[in-house]
């Protein structure tokens, strides 16, 4: 590998990132973004991800135009455990060619979700496979799946390092196996390491699956490791918070960087669906899984539907992401109960740029967050892309920073994320109002929240991160 030479008076931060284009991930465009403005903030940056190899369930060839021209880029592929092991295991059982690894076909999970367990009719071959899996998800992918591909990244990073003078190093998180990178760079390198945490390591809502001996060892990981950090980010001052009592004997900095919105991803996206109280149209892209599910919105549907089905009769609610299993047969139990199944489209995983027309056409902008013991300091980025496309949002989501937003900026109705009283109250006085075609929202407020903005405080950041006695 053998990078360009840039001046020597140009800062350098290297950016260590798992989820990057052309993967469909909310948590890519943060890093994106920043990448794009700390280059006209006088920053030179690169970026360290992984190689797609196209057949990633959440691949999209179309966002490789995210990428600002003249980024470097360096790219190491993503290694996985139970791919060899599931080949090895194939291999034992003499079956043939070996099929698909089974994270290939599940889809990458950086939050350690366990693996289905086998059912009863499964071969022996499969049955085996998925004993392996859930295996590797609790024995060997500590703190994720991406560990092999961060081992793999050191070699890469220290080269970088070597070659160049990296002022900063920018670890995001997820993946938390990115943390290895950083934490081997400062320790034989001493340039300061700073991580971005996009969702708490130990004790995210995503993450409350793990038996208790996971949890408490990816505790005293954790510790470890950010005894090396200079600085450690969160996205919300109730993630900060948590983690400063989560961690009290650091010596790290702390700071919020919320994540942002982009207005100009929509400028060329204009409505082209006429508004109309004949077709009102909600929509959600996005996964449903764990503790993200919205039964309320449905529930509270449905329930209108028995009292007023005419006000129920022009509304369409498109579910445009993967949703996991057990969330969709409880879907399908609630619909079925009710007699809303032609009221909801599940069309599955669609293309970013498919999301993002859906979100401008729509009436409603349907938002479900995170439920669970940390949801109160959960801002998904899915929040600020719906700000960005000007549509007002059906909001679904604990007391906390969202909730906290949608209602302080004025962009549209919000409820607890499981409560179907307020729920049915609420969406019955949005059908019988008519839908807000422009949005009085209070742009000074928002202003906060522009990623040029948070930019800027993140080229501060760096420059008195590189250089603390300035």
């Amino acid at each position: 590998m053998t990078l360009d030479t840039k001046p020597e008076a140009l800062r350098t931060v290297l950016i260590v990132a798992g989820e990057f284009p052309p993967l469909k991930t909310i948590g890519r465009i943060r890093t994106v973004k920043f990448a794009e403005h700390l280059r006209t903030l006088g920053w030179d940056v690169l970026v360290l991800t992984v190689e797609a190899s196209g057949n990633e369930p959440n691949y999209d060839a179309a966002l490789d135009v995210e990428i600002p021209d003249g980024l470097e880029v360096i790219r190491v592929p993503l290694v996985t455990f139970d791919e060899r092991i599931t080949l090895y295991a194939k291999r034992i059982l003499k079956r043939g060619k070996p099929t698909a690894p089974i994270a290939a076909q599940a889809g990458t999970r950086q939050n350690g979700t366990p693996s289905p367990k086998p059912a009863q009719g499964s071969s022996r071959s499969e049955r085996l496979q998925l004993w392996i899996k859930r295996w590797i998800r609790l024995g060997l992918e500590i703190p994720d799946s991406f560990v092999p591909w961060a081992l793999k990244c050191l070699p890469a990073a220290r080269e970088v390092c070597a070659q160049r003078k990296i002022d900063v190093i920018f670890t995001t998180l997820p993946p938390f196996s990115a943390a290895y990178v950083g934490y081997k760079l400062r320790g034989e390198t001493g340039i300061p390491w700073i991580a971005d945490y996009r969702d708490l390591w130990y004790g995210d809502v995503l993450r409350e699956w793990l038996p208790g001996w996971r949890k408490r060892l990816e505790l005293q990981v954790e510790k470890r490791l950010l005894k090396r950090t200079d600085v450690i980010v969160t996205v919300s001052e109730q993630k900060t918070d948590y983690m400063r009592r989560l961690h009290p004997t650091l010596k790290a900095q702390w700071e919020t960087l919320t994540n942002g919105y982009d207005t100009e991803i929509y400028a060329t996206r204009s409505r082209t669906r006429p508004f109309s109280r004949d077709h009102i149209e909600f929509v959600y892209t996005g996964r449903l899984f764990k503790n993200r599910r919205g039964y309320a919105f449905a529930e509270a549907l449905g329930r209108i539907n028995q009292s007023d089905p005419e006000l129920v009769a022009p509304v369409k609610v498109r579910i445009l992401g993967g949703v996991a299993p057990e969330i969709a047969a409880r879907y399908q139990a609630i619909l079925q109960h009710y007699g809303i199944s032609e009221h909801f489209d599940f069309p599955g995983d669609v293309s970013y740029h498919e999301a993002m027309n859906a979100q401008v056409n729509c009436d409603w902008l349907l938002l479900i967050v995170d439920t669970g013991e940390t949801s109160d300091g959960v801002i998904p980025g899915k929040l600020f892309e719906y700000v960005a496309s000007q549509r007002p949002m059906f909001a679904l989501c604990d007391p906390g920073a969202t909730q906290q937003i949608i209602t302080r900026a004025k962009l549209g109705v919000v409820v607890d994320a499981e409560d179907v009283d307020a729920c049915e109250l609420k969406l019955r006085e949005a059908l019988l109002a008519e839908v807000p075609q422009i949005l009085e929202r209070d742009e000074d407020y928002l202003a906060q929240f522009d990623r040029r903005n948070i930019s800027r405080r993140l080229a501060d950041l760096l420059e008195r991160t590189a250089h603390p006695s300035r």
